[in-house]
């Protein structure tokens, strides 16, 4: 652990790495911001931990602090546009910070995840952005340095002034998990990308291809994979409510229970079983028309909150557990409820009805 100043740790790093699941969208550190509160630089500004892992020699993960070091990119980028095809001097000064605290070789010091990296290229090589890159967190705090420098004619010597009183504690961190650790620095204070965090976990297992097969199921769609995951732990961890900041910690919790009696390929074959059976409820996907009709009127009589219970019955169905004729009359039965539900609203607890439902099945 020790005490560096932020600017110094960045030119000094051939590259730093971040993690996959880290999330740069959001709040960024206004730098100038910073500045205007301490014209005359008579203190020194603490910017926090920044908790990295080495990689190889001068190589770095980084796994809190990443907007910080963003930021400041950002503002450096900032100045030598600002200043660009001014004068001779300016132009060498331009060189010396891109090469210095933006490029290792031709590439950007910075390595992002692709999404983001994308963006932050094509700002750092001054390429065309479209009008979605432009309202990213990235560009928007770009402009605003732009217009600040601009606006206040702040000089780049006053500016690099100001950066070298901001410092930072360095944590490097050795067999740490660096995705749990991230988790633990940032779960309370911001959203984090529960599905990047679970696909994060699975390369461990090598699973990613069964887990890229899993999310072409739902086409890719966030929303769908949340709601499967939602209606999937209800019916396995018997939730009464399912809270989504929470699903990386489900997700875990499920395979490492399962994972002592059986495979990672297993799990995830038979999640993908579920997941398309998913797919075929709430897109009624049945080519059984009986089995078809009466799903399409569970979901127009607003039946969503019954996929839970009906992807597990379902399940039941496929693997021939339960005849067509009953799972045709638990269908019937679940449609009945949800009519008389919309003319006298919560007149029945579902929960109530799937008590009933397990006795019926079971005396099949």
């Amino acid at each position: 652990m020790e005490v560096i100043n932020l600017l110094e740790f960045l030119n000094t790093v051939e590259n730093i790495h971040s993690l996959e699941v880290a999330n740069v969208e959001g709040e960024l550190v206004d730098f100038l911001d910073l500045l205007s509160e301490d014209e005359q630089f008579t203190r020194k500004i603490d910017l926090g931990i920044l908790y990295v892992s080495e990689l190889t020699s001068n190589r770095y993960l980084i796994i809190d602090g990443l907007r910080r070091l963003l930021s400041l990119s950002l503002l450096l980028h900032a100045i030598c546009e600002c200043y660009k095809k001014t004068t001779a001097k300016n132009e060498y000064a331009i060189q010396t910070i891109r090469s210095k605290y933006l490029l290792s070789g031709d590439k950007a010091k910075l390595r992002l995840d692709p999404e983001s990296q994308k963006v932050y290229d094509k700002i750092i090589f001054g390429e065309r952005l479209s009008g979605k890159e432009k309202a990213t967190s990235m560009f928007k705090l770009l402009h605003g340095f732009w217009l600040k420098i601009k606006e206040e004619n702040l000089s780049a010597s006053v500016i690099f002034k100001m950066l070298q009183k901001i410092s930072v504690t360095l944590v490097e961190t050795d067999n740490v998990n660096p995705r749990e650790l991230y988790l633990t620095l940032n779960k309370s204070i911001r959203k984090l990308n529960q599905i990047s965090l679970i696909e994060d976990y699975l390369k461990q297992y090598n699973q990613l291809d069964n887990w890229m097969k899993f999310k072409k199921v739902f086409k890719n769609s966030q929303n769908d994979i949340e709601l499967f995951f939602k209606d999937f732990f209800i019916t396995k961890f018997s939730f009464k409510e399912f809270d989504l900041t929470r699903l990386y910690e489900y997700f875990v919790n499920y395979c490492e229970t399962l994972l002592e009696f059986s495979s990672a390929e297993n799990i995830m074959q038979d999640l993908l079983k579920s997941a398309k059976m998913y797919f075929d409820i709430i897109n009624i996907n049945f080519e059984n028309p009986a089995i078809k009709n009466a799903m399409i009127q569970i979901k127009m009589h607003n039946g969503e909150d019954t996929f839970a219970y009906l992807l597990n019955v379902y399940g039941d169905y496929i693997e021939k557990n339960i005849s067509e004729v009953t799972f045709l009359e638990i269908l019937s039965t679940i449609d009945e409820y949800l009519k008389n539900r919309m003319k006298t609203p919560n007149s029945v607890n579902f929960n109530e009805l799937i008590t009933y439902l397990n006795a019926f099945m079971s005396c099949k």
